[in-house]
């Protein structure tokens, strides 16, 4: 007896030993505030797709088309979607889902318990909080890459045989007053430049920050405005808005405020009792799940459309037919494609309990930790340690010549090793680059989370432990879903 109940202690908890196992209680499955942790997981993902992304930007950026050229015949890690984690475009659009998810979970869940006076402190203080706890880390950022810079760690990136590295590392002002000053010039231009054109030349993946920092507003802004309102009506509303972006073909779009928008509806969704019942219920469980897979594998599919030459390869070239029909005219549709593929991605994760156990994993939630600090890192780290790496550290020789007329001949761009080299450094880089991330999370973030709690201290006025009232009593409505 003794031993039956020994083998069946181990067999059950094999799931709970799984890598994507959350070890958590079987019966929070429908509760919103415990089985958040997925969105870290997802996060994690985001931030591993953005790192390969660049790599392949900077080395491989055939990987961008569906074939090499024309006449070739597809590689591997071209194939329909095998080519998702290199080609760009997925990590920023996650992150912006993620951001309205996040901003929307409390405001709503406060909303629906009718705590409305609290839901609109939420949203006052997590406006304010926002822009410190995005600028204080990214400006920080920014000044290591300007030191750095100062001291010609990205000499080899301006020298070696990739352009786009080349392109991304900042070369010197002939003074160190004009540095300075460019310094200082580049803040502006990372959170007050409305060009997606220009980029901050320390660090110019920080691009995405300042529409992030925008997305997180509207959510605020939309949350404050329906705080009243029936489910229905704020899921109509919601809805409204993002028809309103979808016809919009400004730049980014599709990246950024639909996918804020779209979190926020999920969000929303998360606390509706009927998408609860409806996810408990053995009735709907296997209708459900075929709709999950049906949606995850259109999700890859579209997800795969290439960024670069959709007409060498059929299947991209008849989405590329059906794009004008879709999307407004203007627009980048290879953004538009993603935004769709990503949304019924995530739908699908919304349909299943299995794939929310997999995004909570022990690997995937550390790795979601680290995140915001891989992002303002890793650009800093691949065009100074991994260029030192695979090009060598000093970037000579590097000697001009002249020709017979005494024109000046620029010397060729520094050649990279060879691919064993590759094969090595870059999983060594991976792992230094993780490593300074976890580091900068355990200390630098917690830093400057202080440094806005102390601010809002400063700003804030005193309150009493219910906080102000906001809506007069006689005026509030009854909580309703």
């Amino acid at each position: 007896m003794s031993d039956q109940y020994f083998y069946t202690r181990v067999w059950e908890s094999i799931p709970n030993a799984l890598p994507w196992s959350s070890g958590g209680d079987p019966n929070a499955k429908g509760d919103p505030r415990k089985t958040v942790k997925w969105i870290d997981g997802l996060r994690g993902i985001a931030s591993i797709m953005v790192v390969m992304t660049h790599l392949a930007r900077s080395w491989d950026y055939d990987l961008f088309s569906p074939r090499d050229n024309e006449e070739a015949s597809p590689r591997l890690l071209q194939q329909i979607v095998l080519r998702i984690p290199w080609q760009g475009r997925l990590g920023v659009t996650i992150f912006a889902f993620l951001t309205g998810y996040v901003c929307a979970l409390k405001p709503m869940k406060q909303a629906r318990a009718g705590n409305h006076d609290g839901a609109f402190v939420t949203i006052a203080k997590s406006a304010f909080r926002r822009p410190p706890r995005l600028m204080l880390p990214a400006t920080l950022a920014m000044c290591i890459s300007w030191t750095l810079a100062q001291f010609g760690a990205y000499t080899v990136g301006n020298r070696c045989d990739s352009g786009w590295t080349r392109a991304a590392s900042p070369d010197l002002e002939d003074s160190l007053y004009k540095e300075v000053i460019r310094l200082f010039k580049n803040f502006l231009i990372a959170w007050t430049n409305t060009d997606f054109r220009i980029h901050m030349v320390y660090d110019e993946h920080q691009w995405a920050l300042l529409p992030l920092l925008k997305c997180s507003m509207l959510i605020f802004i939309v949350c404050a405005a329906t705080a009243l309102c029936k489910y229905r009506w704020r899921l109509f509303i919601c809805s409204i808005l993002v028809l309103y972006f979808h016809q919009d073909n400004q730049l980014d779009r599709e990246t950024f405020q639909i996918q804020a928008l779209y979190g926020m509806i999920l969000s929303d969704l998360s606390y509706e009792q009927r998408y609860k019942d409806f996810m408990q219920s053995a009735t709907w469980r296997w209708p459900r799940r075929i709709v999950a897979w049906l949606l995850l594998a259109g999700g890859l599919f579209i997800c795969s459309y290439p960024g670069e030459h959709p007409e060498w390869a059929p299947w991209s070239e008849r989405m590329a037919q059906i794009a004008p029909y879709l999307f407004p005219e203007g627009t980048n549709w290879a953004k538009r494609w993603t935004a769709i593929g990503i949304d019924l991605f995530i739908m699908s994760i919304f349909l299943t309990h299995w794939s929310k156990e997999f995004l909570s994993s022990t690997v995937l939630l550390w790795l979601g930790k680290q995140s915001f600090a891989v992002y303002l890192l890793h650009g800093t780290l691949l065009r100074t340690v991994l260029v030192w790496i695979l090009y060598g550290i000093t970037g000579q020789p590097w000697v001009s010549s002249t020709d017979d007329e005494g024109n000046v001949i620029p010397p060729p761009w520094l050649p990279h090793r060879g691919p064993w080299v590759f094969a090595i450094g870059i999983p060594c880089w991976l792992v230094f680059l993780y490593s300074c991330a976890s580091l900068w999370t355990n200390y630098v973030d917690p830093l400057c989370a202080k440094i806005t709690m102390k601010i809002e201290k400063t700003f804030f006025e005193e309150e009493d432990e219910k906080g102000p009232e906001l809506i007069p009593m006689a005026s509030r409505p009854m909580p309703t879903t």
